[in-house]
């Protein structure tokens, strides 16, 4: 058809290393797999789970250049979890992560998060879900602070919204918002403030501070620090019901309704300019243009620190670095309402591309062994 020609002529014109797309309907993957293999390529590929009434054919799909990259690990997952309530819809990603030529490693993360503005909550547990477990992957191969990490996807997420924040940020004191106002989108019924305990941590299995994981004693201390608080109260139990051990709440109350994770992101785009107005825009749709889609990669601003490796390096750096070089410009809102509605003939999608280009460095301070 037309329209995947158009994605086929726009996606070659990038020139890229890896490809993250959603949204990607299961049915042309063999005609993706058939017209990108002969140029280099391999894919993965997660579908949407499958949830009664909520069927979907489409999920997330990720190509990567097999002579630069070596799929080491596939930790792709559903977001769906039948034992908790805000983890019940068919959403999904993609965590990848792949060993270079010379033997450095990179993540690679790739998502579409639920669209429904007024579901802030079920967004933020979503995207929880998604950096605890891009922290399984890289921090156990961490030899400062973790491989380098670039997370992409539709987030559905306006910038400087509260979930934007926790990306760039690293942390959010979510209970201060309404479920329609964490994503910054239009939402159009009012709510309470979202209670603190966000999730029940013994059924997701790790913290709201740092999204770490649970120990067994942690657990049975939680247990029984969650009885002796609520004590049969229905309103102690839901602001209480994710109590954490005496150590955590010490740290970090959970009654505060906080969370948090421990990777420094930055965006490849800037998003606002100097007066506060969105520089540019993902999506224009239903005569509505925003931005929702995101290139994050891990930063490291080499604030002097003392690390194991002696080098001077932010609290999170990693052995390998990356640095962002170059960006593909996109169009503002009055660009694209010139254009028309996406996708057309000259955009193959309804959102637009992003392209960035970062060079890999192989050590903490850069220096002419980066790679692109």
């Amino acid at each position: 058809s037309s329209g995947i020609n158009a994605e086929y002529g726009e996606l070659e014109s990038y020139d890229p290393d890896i490809v993250c797309m959603q949204e990607f309907d299961h049915q042309i993957r063999e005609k993706f797999t058939s017209h990108f293999a002969p140029k280099g390529f391999e894919n993965i590929y997660q579908r949407k789970p499958h949830i009664p009434y909520q069927e979907k054919d489409d999920g997330c799909f990720m190509m990567y250049r097999k002579d630069k990259f070596k799929l080491l690990k596939n930790a792709s997952l559903g977001l769906y979890k039948s034992t908790e309530g805000l983890l019940d819809k068919p959403n999904c990603a993609q965590i990848a992560l792949f060993e270079c030529k010379d033997g450095s490693q990179l993540c690679v993360a790739n998502t579409h998060l639920l669209y429904n503005p007024r579901r802030g909550d079920i967004k933020l547990t979503q995207l929880s879900l998604i950096l605890h477990h891009i922290q399984q992957v890289v921090n156990p191969l961490q030899q400062c602070g973790g491989v380098p990490v670039v997370f992409c996807g539709d987030f559905n997420t306006c910038p400087s919204a509260p979930l934007y924040n926790l990306m760039k940020y690293g942390k959010l004191q979510y209970s201060e918002y309404t479920p329609d106002k964490i994503s910054g989108q239009k939402g159009s019924k009012k709510s309470h403030k979202v209670a603190p305990g966000l999730w029940n941590s013994r059924e997701m299995g790790f913290h709201e501070h740092g999204l770490v994981e649970r120990g067994e004693n942690e657990l049975l201390e939680c247990r029984e620090t969650y009885r002796s608080l609520t004590q049969g109260s229905s309103y102690l139990a839901q602001a209480y019901r994710d109590i954490t051990c005496s150590k955590c709440s010490d740290l970090y109350p959970y009654k505060q309704g906080s969370i948090s994770h421990n990777i420094n992101f930055r965006s490849a785009y800037d998003h606002i300019d100097s007066d506060g107005r969105t520089k540019e825009v993902t999506t224009y749709i239903q005569n509505d243009a925003r931005t929702v889609d995101y290139i994050w990669y891990s930063n490291h601003d080499n604030t002097p620190q003392n690390c194991a490796h002696g080098h001077s390096c932010d609290p999170y750096c990693s052995s390998s670095v990356l640095i962002l070089k170059s960006r593909r410009r996109l169009l503002t809102k009055p660009e694209l309402f010139n254009m028309g509605k996406l996708p057309n003939a000259i955009l193959g999608s309804d959102h637009q591309a992003l392209h960035a280009m970062f060079t890999l460095y192989s050590d903490p301070v850069p220096n002419s062994s980066g790679r692109n």
